[in-house]
């Protein structure tokens, strides 16, 4: 029988060298399936914020990174364009906001739409990027960076690498599609001075900062004037103090607001505001101005580490109860408890030099009577020590944490 062992092989070997079509046909069937799972992904050219045109180049870049990645399909821009101009409108119009995308994304018939902006300012690229879903109509996943024009003496080439680790890394098995509970409609005010570059890019990037929120509602720009200009506001006029950015918040009927202003200082650098309202609740939640700076790139990076923390900040304030005091009743406890430590350590040392007497006379008892008792004494006086000591050291605590409270 063993000559026969290898028989198997060597007919399926056979079969493949006659009839070659069948190994054919299983390859065909296997590119069959891979492309099924495939997701399909329209990427439009990202908006240059100082021109305020698309590039081109840039969005051809971006869709050949996104085709290294086996789990996209990819729109090439000749299907783009032509689908556009079945419908009459213009493939050259910037897209950098959440409605249009969704809008090309039906148009396409894409489940995924990616749109952004790339923009340069002295020697960084400022950048946004935007991946939405278009099926379940929200962003599900977002990107703000920077990065320096010339790397290792090589224009563009930073820029050029983040967008092919983003192509590379960024699959439709990594993009969390399901829906989230919605906490509220927020918007963003901005009232920067001017509409330089700067502040454009600045208002891109905030933007795409609350599109990155999964659990709010976004009310966009675009839909944000509008209804600005219904209510009968002029921005330009508008002074935001707390009352009235409330006042205005009633009349959007929206339950949070972030107010953001980019402007020039008197030593010719720049300075950011931003501001975290809960409308529905009445609270300020957070106010940072940054310093003036003529470095924008600083500006930058403050802008970053506001909106990393807000949405944790309102995820908190959302679960937690407010528990902390007033300043003077800060001080109060504090001095309370820095008392109860101190006539708790003088007990404490007051039963440990009893319980050293008892246990001097214990050692120089006779009878074994008097040896029980004062043995019983020693250890109460100990036991009484401990407990003091402990409940002293609580107490100090206690204070401690009353002065962090104060500040």
């Amino acid at each position: 029988m063993q000559p026969l062992a290898g028989l198997g092989p060597c007919l399926c070997l056979l079969i493949l060298a006659f009839f070659p079509s069948i190994g054919w046909g299983f390859s065909d069937q296997a590119k069959l399936g891979k492309e099924s799972e495939q997701r399909v992904l329209a990427i439009l050219d990202p908006i240059d914020l100082h021109t305020q045109r698309i590039d081109q180049e840039w969005g051809e870049f971006l869709r050949k990174s996104f085709m290294a990645n086996p789990g996209w399909k990819i729109l090439l821009r000749d299907s783009l364009n032509a689908k556009f101009k079945d419908y009459k409108l213009d493939p050259h119009v910037p897209c950098h906001e959440f409605q249009c995308a969704f809008d090309a994304g039906n148009i396409l018939s894409a489940e995924f739409v990616l749109f952004g902006s790339i923009t340069t300012l002295d020697d960084l690229y400022a950048y946004t990027l935007n991946l939405v879903h278009v099926p379940t109509s929200q962003t599900v996943w977002s990107r703000v960076g920077q990065v320096r024009r010339r790397q290792m003496g090589v224009a563009s080439a930073g820029m050029e690498e983040v967008l092919r680790e983003i192509g590379k890394d960024l699959g439709p098995d990594l993009v969390r599609t399901g829906r989230h509970e919605k906490r509220g409609l927020m918007t963003v005010l901005d009232l920067s001075a001017a509409a330089s570059t700067p502040s454009r890019i600045m208002a891109e990037r905030v933007a795409t900062h609350m599109y990155a929120s999964r659990n709010y509602d976004i009310m966009g720009r675009k839909e944000m004037e509008e209804l600005l200009k219904a209510l009968e506001i002029n921005k330009g006029e508008f002074i935001p103090t707390d009352s009235s950015i409330f006042a205005l918040g009633g009349k959007m009927d929206i339950t949070h607001l972030v107010y953001s202003r980019l402007s020039a200082t008197r030593n010719g650098g720049m300075q950011l505001q931003l501001a975290l309202y809960d409308i529905a609740a009445k609270k300020k939640v957070r106010e940072w101005p940054s310093k003036s700076t003529p470095d924008f790139q600083n500006l930058m990076e403050f802008e970053d580490e506001f909106f990393t923390n807000m949405f944790k900040l309102l995820d908190h304030d959302r679960s937690q109860p407010e528990l902390r005091p007033s300043g003077h009743w800060s001080w109060a406890g504090a001095g309370l408890a820095l008392a109860m430590g101190a006539v708790l350590g003088y007990l404490s040392y007051a039963a440990g030099q009893d319980a050293d007497r008892e246990y001097g006379k214990f050692q120089n008892a006779r009878s074994r009577e008097v040896t029980e008792g004062l043995q019983a004494r020693v250890v109460s006086k100990e036991r009484s020590s401990l407990a003091f000591g402990v409940m002293g050291g609580i107490s100090l605590a206690g204070a401690g944490g009353f002065l962090v409270f104060s500040f």
